[in-house]
């Protein structure tokens, strides 16, 4: 009888058994998740915008004049010529391949620091020194101012020529961007006497100033001081007022 009733129940739970996996919903298949795509990320084009550089003018080209109340005087060469304060001249004998004597004048301010091997260079060459003038006498037995201005003319440099007249003397102006001699940048003016100008004992001037970007010196005191310079004659010049300029002996 136990027996009996145990095969019965071991037969019910089977078939509960079937019955359930016959009713069992299918469960669809998986989809696999697609892998994102990475795009790649383009950087934007750097386009470069062109600088346009403007020349700036030195503050000095523009500055007003200062006043010129030391006078300074060559007895030798015959000519005075106006500074401002504290400002000292020493001529030196240059060397020349021509046959002709030429004597360089400086015209500077002696403060600490300045390079005085510029003011002896007896090269003979222009050599540009902030805030101070140069003063070439050539003897004008040849056609030394014409060779100057040929030399100009002829260096590379931009310029505008043009004619001045101070004092009975009569000049070739040159208003060079650059050196004409060394090519370096600057503006450089140039003022190259006619022959026919010079003095009684024969030299005619060359004057050279150079707007450095360190000087202190304005354009309009450098015009003034160019048109100061004056000859005299060998009479005369002894009652001039100024300054003698400083002649080193070893550089006579």
């Amino acid at each position: 009888m136990k027996i009996s009733l145990l095969v019965a129940l071991a037969c019910a739970i089977a078939v509960l058994l079937v019955t359930a996996g016959c009713t069992q919903t299918a469960q669809p298949p998986l989809t696999p998740t697609p892998v994102p795509t990475t795009v790649p990320t383009t950087l934007p084009t750097t386009v470069m915008t062109p600088v346009i550089t403007t020349l700036i003018p030195l503050p000095t080209a523009t500055a007003p004049a200062v006043s010129l109340p030391r006078s300074i005087k060559d007895t030798q060469l015959l000519f005075t010529i106006s500074a401002p304060v504290g400002y000292a001249g020493t001529t030196i004998r240059a060397t020349t391949s021509d046959r002709n004597i030429l004597y360089k004048t400086t015209i500077f301010n002696p403060a600490p620091g300045n390079p005085n091997w510029t003011i002896y260079d007896n090269s003979g060459n222009y050599t540009e020194l902030s805030d101070s003038l140069t003063i070439f006498s050539y003897s004008a037995s040849l056609s030394v101012d014409q060779d100057i201005r040929n030399f100009i003319r002829g260096s590379g440099a931009v310029f505008n020529e043009s004619a001045v007249r101070y004092n009975g003397i009569t000049y070739t102006r040159f208003d060079a961007e650059s050196d004409p001699y060394s090519g370096k940048p600057g503006k450089t003016v140039i003022f190259v006497a006619n022959k026919a100008s010079a003095n009684e004992k024969g030299y005619l001037p060359v004057m050279i100033y150079t707007m450095t970007a360190d000087g202190t010196l304005s354009q309009a005191t450098y015009e003034n001081m160019v048109k100061s310079f004056r000859y005299f004659t060998g009479r005369t010049i002894g009652n001039a007022a100024g300054e003698e300029t400083d002649r080193p002996p070893f550089y006579q």
